[in-house]
């Protein structure tokens, strides 16, 4: 073979682009009911956007992007949605308070696995300029009731707070002061970010360090008044959407601009990246990127995830036929034409086959192209007044009076 795909990217089609598409399209129509309204940002932004949104020393910027570089400027193919939404609201002038969906690709440079891709989809909510605790709990109460109606089961909610700035710092002296004896001890990777980005080492996968961390200070008990009290009315609005959920007081997200609320959409059947769908709060985000001091909050979601996760035909469509026309006689080429556009306007699938080659050939293009109906017009037909009408599968033929046949093909 010539050629071939890059590693950790995929040809999707058939089926499962039929899935994708149906979750998209109900993303857009639940979403739509509550007041988000679609967003597409280019897939490639300036480098230090996403450097200074997600942190310098995450593993997406560290280790994970795909960077370019032309005319002595950087850029970064999309790794995650927030920064580029925040980046057009400022630009654009956008007013707020503002919903937006996003159902875009993002590129992540990561090891290749089930449910993940180097290339992957990702449906995502971002709502910006709403600083109380009850729209933390309000887009969790969406994004559970979204995985609901798409067909997914057995799935759990996990939250935390991981305040502020301020509460960060007395943190980080207390967490430091506490580690200080067993640093040596840690992995490399946590070594290094107890200094630049200290949350991330409860992210640590490995045992030896989270066996640490078991013993060590949480930042959900040692947060400042004001984040306390955002908190607990976060919870108590959870509770007020009768949504069930774990506080896990070592969920800290891995993008550095989140602040207050996290929580994650978690899926036992995922093994370790379990993770369906997570987010939070980000209101430092729209002032460090260059304008005014804002809160905001979202979430995004793995489609190809999700897709494992559900049972395979929770999201097929209600088939609709797909039609083929036939003639042997090119006379009646105009017939057909204007037979296929009335059927378009009822919103069916119908070709046309090429009337001059023979019916064998033209039947089997036909079932080339998948058709369920082959509808044959000739002279027969023509001087009957009548349609004949072949079911691909059962192999049964009828005629259908001329006057009668959309309704037919529609039924």
């Amino acid at each position: 073979m010539l050629y071939q795909k890059p590693k950790g990217t995929r040809d999707i089609h058939g089926p499962d682009l039929e899935r994708i598409e149906s979750l998209s399209s109900l993303a857009r129509k639940y979403f739509g009911l509550n007041g988000y309204q679609e967003i597409r940002t280019p897939a490639f932004e300036f480098a230090d956007l996403f450097i200074r949104s997600i942190g310098e020393y995450t593993d997406i910027v560290e280790k994970e992007n795909y960077a370019f570089h032309i005319d002595d400027k950087t850029y970064m193919l999309r790794p995650e949605g927030t920064a580029p939404v925040i980046r057009a609201i400022i630009e654009n002038n956008i007013g707020l308070p503002a919903r937006f969906l996003y159902i875009e690709p993002m590129y992540r440079r990561e090891k290749p696995q089930k449910g993940r891709f180097r290339e992957f989809l990702q449906i995502g909510i971002e709502l910006i300029g709403e600083a109380d605790p009850f729209y933390d709990a309000e887009i969790i109460a969406q994004g559970r009731s979204f995985l609901v109606r798409a067909g997914l089961k057995d799935f759990r909610l996990e939250i935390n707070s991981i305040g502020c700035p301020v509460c960060r710092r007395d943190y980080k002296d207390k967490l430091k002061k506490e580690l200080r004896a067993k640093l040596d001890q840690l992995c490399d990777n946590c070594q290094r970010r107890v200094d630049k980005n200290f949350l991330r080492i409860f992210d640590c996968k490995q045992d030896r360090c989270q066996s640490i961390y078991a013993g060590a200070p949480s930042i959900t008990d040692n947060l400042c008044a004001d984040c306390l009290r955002h908190y607990q009315q976060a919870r108590s609005y959870l509770d007020a959407f009768s949504l069930e959920y774990r506080e896990n007081k070592t969920l800290v997200r891995g993008l550095d601009y989140y602040t207050r609320t996290v929580f994650e959409f978690k899926h036992h059947g995922l093994g370790a990246q379990d993770t369906l769908l997570a987010g939070g709060r980000y209101d430092l985000l729209m002032k460090e990127l260059g304008g005014k001091d804002t809160p905001a909050l979202g979430w995004a979601m793995g489609v190809d995830r999700l897709l494992i996760a559900m049972p395979e035909n929770t999201l097929d469509r209600v088939s609709e036929p797909k039609i083929c026309l036939m003639t042997s006689d090119p006379r009646y080429l105009r017939d057909l034409i204007s037979l296929q556009s009335a059927v378009h306007e009822r919103g069916l699938a119908c070709a046309i086959i090429d009337p001059g080659i023979s019916f064998k050939a033209q039947f089997k293009k036909a079932n080339r192209l998948c058709a369920d109906l082959v509808v044959i017009y000739g002279e027969d037909e023509a001087r009957q007044g009548l349609y004949s009408v072949k079911d691909m599968k059962t192999g049964e033929q009828v005629s259908v009076p001329a006057g009668e046949i959309i309704g037919y093909l529609k039924k």
